[in-house]
C-alpha cells in the first residue's frame, strides 16, 4: 500500500531535538526518567500477550515499570534503605540486587550503592533495587503475569489461556514495584492528572478533559508577539477563584484578568490545534513553548520526531529517513489499524519477531537502522547485535528499520505495506510474531513515538 510521501518540516524537527531546544529550560521541568542501563517496561497485557477475543486496539499501558538492562521488573522493598541494605544472603537469592555496571554514575533520583560484599547496586530514590527470581518474563510482576502465562502448556493457538485464567499474586509484605507510571508522589491539584504521552516523549501534564498542558518560557509581556496572531492558538488554564498553591502549581493573575495556573512558575497552557486526548502539537511550534514535562523519555541524538499530516508523528532519522517495524497482524482480532497511530504497540510481538523480518517482496531495500557499537538499552529503547556484530536499534521491544524505496527526507512509501499469510489447514498454526492458526499478516509500519 503507498501512501506517497510528506515533507518533514526542518524547523520542527530541530526544535523537537532536544540539543536545538531549550535544555536548561526543559532540565528544569524533568529529568530523562533512566540512566543508561535502566529501561522502562508495561506491564501485563499492555505487552501484547493473550489478546483472547480482544482487539488489539484496546491495549493500554495503564502499568509502567523501571526495568533492568533485560527488561525484568525492578522492586524495592521498605526496610533497606541507601546507608542500610537488609537483603542478603537468602533473601538475595530470592530478590536478586539489580546490579549496577562499571559505567553506571548517580543520575537524578537514581544513585548507586555499595552492597555488603562490596557490589554495586542501583537505588532509586534512595530505595536499593532488585529483580524478582519468580518472575518469568517481561511484563511479568509479583512473581507472573496472567498474560505470560498464556505462552506455557495451557496456551492456544492464538496466545489464548485455555481455562480460568489466574489472577496475578499480591507481592509479599514490604515489598513494591518500582513504577514510573501511575506515579504515587506528585501532587496535583484539582483539574490537572498526569498521562503518559508517547507524541511527548514523556510523562505530561493533562487538565481536565485530557488536553495536553504546556508551558511558556518566555517573556509572558511578549506572549502576542509569540503567539503571532490575536486569535492565539494557546489557552490558558485558567485557575478556579478559590485555587490555592499546591506542591509545584501556583497561580498567577494575568493583564486580561484570567487567574492562570503556573507549573514550577511557569505559565501553563493548552494548544487549541491538539484535537484529541494524547495529541502533543504544540511541541516545536516555537522554541518558546514546551509541554509541561513531569518526567520525559530518552531518545538517541540521531532519532528526531517529525509530522505528517495523514499519521501525526513519526519518527526518522536525522537524515529524515522514515523508521519503520516490522509488525504482525490477526484478522480476527482487529488490530486499531483505523486509529491514529496504527495499532498499539506491542512489545512482546516485537521481540517474538526480532530482526527476522521474515521479508517476502523488495527485501533489499530494508536496511537495519544501526546503533552505536557502545550503545546500551535505555528507557524504551534497546539494542540486539546482528551476526555482523553490528548493533541495531530496537524501540518498544520492535528492531527499526529504513527503506531505500524513501528517495525523499519524509517519505513513507512503505507504511502499511502488507505479506499476507494463509494457513494451509485449519489446525495449522503460522508465525507472524504471535503464533496464530487463521489468516494473518506482517506488515511494515512508521515507528510511532
Amino acid at each position: 500500500m503507498r501512501l506517497g510521501k510528506f515533507w518533514l518540516s526542518l524547523i520542527v524537527a530541530v526544535l523537537v531535538n532536544p540539543a536545538f531546544a531549550s535544555e536548561e529550560l526543559l532540565e528544569e521541568l524533568a529529568s530523562i526518567a533512566t540512566p543508561p542501563g535502566i529501561t522502562l517496561q508495561p506491564l501485563g497485557k499492555a505487552q501484547g500477550y493473550a489478546l483472547d477475543k480482544d482487539a488489539a486496539a484496546r491495549l493500554v499501558r495503564e502499568r509502567i515499570a523501571y526495568t533492568d538492562i533485560s527488561g525484568m521488573t525492578l522492586y524495592f522493598n521498605d526496610f533497606d534503605s541507601d546507608k542500610v541494605i537488609f537483603c542478603v544472603d537468602e533473601c538475595a537469592i530470592k530478590w536478586p540486587p539489580a546490579a549496577a555496571p562499571t559505567y553506571a554514575k548517580p543520575f537524578g533520583d537514581w544513585s548507586v550503592v555499595d552492597r555488603p560484599n562490596g557490589s554495586k547496586q542501583w537505588a532509586f530514590k534512595g530505595k536499593p533495587l532488585y529483580t524478582y527470581s519468580e518472575d518469568i518474563g517481561v511484563g511479568a510482576i509479583a512473581g507472573h503475569s496472567a498474560y505470560l502465562l498464556a505462552r506455557g502448556p495451557n496456551a492456544g493457538p492464538r496466545g489464548a489461556y485455555r481455562g480460568e485464567r489466574p489472577k496475578e499474586q499480591p507481592l509479599p509484605d514490604g515489598w513494591h514495584a518500582a513504577l514510573l507510571y501511575p506515579a504515587s508522589d506528585v501532587i496535583l491539584p484539582p483539574g490537572i492528572s498526569i498521562k503518559d504521552i508517547s507524541d511527548a516523549l514523556g510523562i505530561v501534564l493533562v487538565g481536565a478533559s485530557g488536553q495536553t498542558l504546556y508551558v511558556f518560557g518566555g517573556d509572558i509581556n511578549k506572549e502576542e508577539e509569540v503567539c503571532g496572531d490575536p486569535r492565539c492558538d494557546w489557552r490558558p488554564l485558567a485557575a478556579p477563584q478559590l485555587a490555592a498553591s499546591i506542591g509545584n502549581f501556583d497561580f498567577i493573575i494575568r493583564e486580561d484578568g484570567i487567574r492562570q495556573w503556573t507549573y514550577k512558575g511557569l505559565p501553563l497552557y493548552s494548544y487549541g490545534k491538539d484535537y484529541a486526548p494524547g495529541d502533543a502539537f504544540g511541541i516545536g511550534v516555537h522554541s518558546d513553548w514546551h509541554a509541561a514535562y513531569t518526567v520525559r523519555y530518552y531518545k538517541p541524538s540521531n532519532v528526531l520526531v517529525g509530522h505528517n499530516p495523514m499519521l501525526g508523528k513519526v519518527m526518522s532519522t536525522t537524515k529524515g529517513q522514515t523508521l519503520y517495524k516490522r509488525d504482525g497482524y490477526i484478522f480476527a482480532s482487529g488490530g486499531g489499524h483505523g486509529l491514529r497511530h496504527g495499532a498499539p504497540n506491542r512489545p512482546a510481538v516485537g521481540r517474538d519477531i526480532g530482526i527476522n523480518a521474515r521479508c517476502v517482496v523488495e527485501c533489499e531495500k530494508w536496511n537495519p537502522f544501526l546503533a552505536p557499537a557502545d550503545a546500551n538499552p535505555r528507557g524504551n529503547w534497546d539494542v540486539t547485535e546482528r551476526e555482523d556484530g553490528s548493533k541495531q536499534w530496537v524501540y518498544r521491544g520492535f528492531a527499526l528499520w529504513t527503506y531505500s524505496g524513501d528517495l525523499e527526507p519524509g517519505s513513507v512509501n512503505a507504511h502499511d505495506s502488507y505479506d499476507i499469510v494463509l494457513s494451509s489447514h485449519p489446525s495449522t498454526v503460522v508465525d507472524i510474531g504471535t503464533p496464530y492458526d487463521g489468516v494473518g499478516a506482517l506488515y511494515w509500519s512508521a515507528v510511532f513515538p
